[in-house]
């Protein structure tokens, strides 16, 4: 991307869904009416009384208008000099900030309203336990008991000016817009939301000549919060046989793990059926690169990349442990989405209560194996099914818009899933043979939180000791750069969040890792 000047700084990183829109490119900017009316909105009415796909298609409107303006600027060397180029980038961002203006006025009309983040110049971060964080923490708390059952949907607007160069301004406005995302899932994990970050505002090309009073301005994000009216749930569907491919599978990435011959299964081989009716698909040993490149999108910095080997292959199960299958065996069901059925996860259990499931599971006389939570290391390998990318069926592709086509095909994210959890196996699995692996629910996996170094791995299980564990995959409220198969997220062992749940793997004989992992 080449540099623009400061006037046309980039306004937007990332939006929530983004179909087609032909209104990106008009000769004139968009009224405010003519804005609500390509949402299919009345006059007079915005989000807070419109439904989740009215909310969406003006956040694609929002992007469609960023979009159209970066790319006429992609390819040109000096845009100052082409006056069609500045019009058009101009009229864009008139629209999107009359658009910015309706969901300002909504989170006041909602009682939602906002929250200022403020940063030590150059920094994009604060530590937790500071004030900044207490302030946020309280804000998400107020906006979680206030939510009553609807969709919560943030506007972060990073500003940054220091005495550097435009490109390190920008830079430095994206990190503070994206920080608080982390805080938001973490504490939101069971709200449904949505996360749109705005940079590039304030002095983004401010001069090295600037006072230290003019960059002070420009620390901070704004976070603004806003509802979604609450959509009617509608009928129950009926999930398909999770042995059955969805109709929309898609092909996987190549296998580049490299796995020993001498464990390869047949695919009839390959798959077992166990206790309550779980299935679980034959894992073979192998080495693969965990982690993530430093160049894909949406990376976090603690997906350092570094080889890992498996030395023993392993059965996982096809699907997130259901509804019924918890009940089945401890004879009531904590989950808090109930109405979704029993071919839907099991939620609100904590990494204790998955601990005496599977103590359960293990002492029963019909047991064809040990049963126990993968570590973070099989739960990436499985879930890349040998892909480098970041889904098991390729790269991510929609960074800009958060709604990605190829993680379409794979699970249930913030883009698809109409902001509910929805039933195992109803989308594509990955080529060895494993369902939503991304998206629908967070997964506990056994490793306590950890870093994991650069250098090469046997068999890692992570710390021996620590404060919260792993959750891996994203859920049905995640935007699609958290569904990533090398995205990680820790919580404590006692959380009961609605947005957890988990799969088990089977060894057939127990090892000496299960010995040490048995559950007391």
């Amino acid at each position: 991307m080449t540099r623009c000047p400061k006037a046309l700084a980039l306004l937007i990183l990332m939006c929530l869904f983004a179909p087609e829109s032909p209104v990106a490119d008009t000769d004139r900017p968009l009224s405010d009416e003519e804005i609500l009316e390509a949402i299919d909105m009345p006059e007079g009415t915005f989000l807070g009384h419109a439904s989740e796909a009215q909310a969406r298609k003006l956040a694609a409107l929002l992007c469609n208008h960023h979009n159209s303006a970066m790319e006429h600027l992609a390819n040109l060397e000096d845009a100052t000099k082409h006056t069609e180029v500045k019009r058009l980038i101009r009229e864009n961002l008139m629209v999107a900030q009359r658009i910015l203006g309706h969901i300002e006025k909504t989170a006041k009309h909602q009682g939602t309203g906002e929250l200022t983040l403020f940063y030590d110049t150059g920094a994009d971060s604060f530590a937790e336990n500071s004030l900044q964080h207490r302030r946020l923490v309280r804000f998400l708390d107020y906006l979680a008991r206030e939510s009553k059952g609807r969709s919560l949907l943030f506007i972060s607007i990073g500003s940054a000016s220091t005495p550097g160069t435009e490109k390190e301004n920008l830079a430095l406005s994206a990190r503070r817009a994206h920080f608080p995302k982390r805080f938001i899932d973490h504490y939101l994990v069971n709200t449904p939301h949505g996360f749109y970050e705005i940079y590039g505002t304030g002095e983004a090309g401010s001069p090295e000549t600037g006072t230290p009073a003019i960059h002070s301005r420009h620390q901070h994000t704004r976070l603004i919060a806003f509802y979604a009216k609450r959509a009617p749930q509608g009928p129950a569907l009926s999930a398909p046989p999770v042995s059955q491919a969805s109709p929309d599978a898609s092909q996987a990435a190549p296998d580049t793990a490299v796995r020993t011959d001498t464990e390869e299964r047949s695919s009839t081989e390959a798959d077992a059926s166990t206790l309550l009716g779980m299935e679980f698909a034959w894992i073979a040993p192998g080495t693969f690169t965990m982690g993530s490149p430093k160049d894909e999108p949406g990376r976090d910095p603690d997906e350092t990349q570094n080889q890992v080997t498996l030395t023993r292959g392993f059965y996982m199960q096809t699907t997130e442990v259901t509804q019924g299958q918890w009940d089945a065996l401890m004879e009531h069901n904590p989950s808090y989405y109930k109405e979704c059925g029993a071919n839907c996860p099991v939620n609100r259990v904590c990494w204790t209560d998955v601990m005496e499931f599977i103590q359960r599971l293990n002492a029963m006389e019909e047991a064809e194996g040990f049963y126990r939570l993968p570590t973070e290391a099989e739960w990436e390998y499985a879930c890349r099914a040998g892909s480098p990318e970041a889904f098991a069926n390729g790269p991510l592709l929609e960074l800009a818009c958060a709604y990605d086509t190829n993680m379409d095909h794979m699970g249930w994210h913030i883009g698809n899933s109409g902001t509910r959890l929805h039933m195992v196996g109803l989308k594509a699995k990955n080529s060895w043979g494993l369902y939503d692996m991304h998206g629908n629910i967070w997964e506990w996996c056994m490793d306590w939180e950890g870093p994991y170094g650069d250098q090469p791995r046997i068999d890692p299980q992570g710390p021996s000791t620590g404060d919260r564990k792993v959750i891996r995959g994203g859920s049905w409220s995640s935007d699609d750069r958290d569904c990533r198969s090398a995205n990680r997220l820790f919580v404590t062992e006692c959380n009961r969040n609605a947005g957890i749940g988990f799969r088990l793997v089977m060894d057939k004989q127990e090892s000496s890792l299960t010995q040490q992992r048995r559950a007391p």
